[in-house]
């Protein structure tokens, strides 16, 4: 664990470089049984970072690929740093690819894990670009999703449709677009992000607390102010 502090300690100095190098050479010297273990996700995320700070992001996902032996192998919370990468680089369609896969996968129908990468997958790609029957037919074709998070995701779907047809109806101004797209599924979104953004393991390393705290941040928000917001951060 020695490494991946070090590792740690490079990303939070900004030498994002010598950090990814550093994961790099331990992943790679990892024996084949230990590629599923802790320390390559942890690894692996605090990669995923510092190629994403490198403005290198196009090469996440071959190297996750690398690293698990597939993208079907992907743990969920790295899995999940690759969504919220990939939808804030406004590139959908690798990641889509990648997650419907994922989701499809026999090894992957494990509860906690399918249920966070679903609800990222839902709150991060489908719904910005109001795929409602996409993700009805999420929900409802899972049957390890819970019925309370189900109906959680339904009503959100009906709320995100009403408002979608308010503000189409609308002829007034441009202005109307900044009708708040999510007042009755506040409590959906918050939810995930009690359940799912929080450190669940205490040696979680400070940087993904932070990122992952960000991004519980954006879901919170409209659809125009996460773009303003995600502005400011990057």
């Amino acid at each position: 664990m020695g490494t991946l502090k070090a590792a740690n300690d490079l990303l939070i100095l900004r030498q994002f470089e010598e950090a990814l190098d550093l994961c790099k050479n331990e992943l790679k010297g990892l024996p084949d049984d230990k590629r599923n273990g802790t320390l390559a996700e942890s690894l692996s995320v605090v990669a995923v970072q510092a190629f994403a700070e490198l403005n290198r992001w196009q090469e996440v996902l071959p190297f996750v690929q690398d690293v698990f032996g597939g993208l079907e192998k992907i743990p969920p919370q790295v899995l999940q740093l690759c969504i919220a990468l990939h939808s804030k680089m406004q590139d959908f369609a690798p990641i889509t690819m990648v997650t419907e896969a994922w989701l499809a996968a026999p090894q992957n129908q494990e509860a906690g894990g399918l249920t966070r990468v679903a609800e990222a997958y839902i709150l991060l790609v489908l719904l910005p670009h109001s795929k409602f029957d996409d993700i009805r037919a999420l929900v409802e074709g899972h049957p390890i999703i819970t019925e309370d998070r189900r109906k959680a995701f339904l009503q959100l779907v009906e709320a995100e449709e009403r408002s979608l047809e308010e503000r189409e109806g609308q002829t007034s101004s441009q202005g109307a677009d900044s009708v708040n797209k999510q007042q009755g599924a506040m409590v959906t979104v918050m939810s995930w992000i009690k359940y799912n953004m929080l450190p669940t393991r205490p040696a979680r390393p400070v940087t993904i607390a932070v990122l992952l705290g960000v991004i519980g941040v954006v879901l919170t928000l409209t659809l125009k102010r996460r773009k303003a917001f995600l502005q400011l951060l990057w």
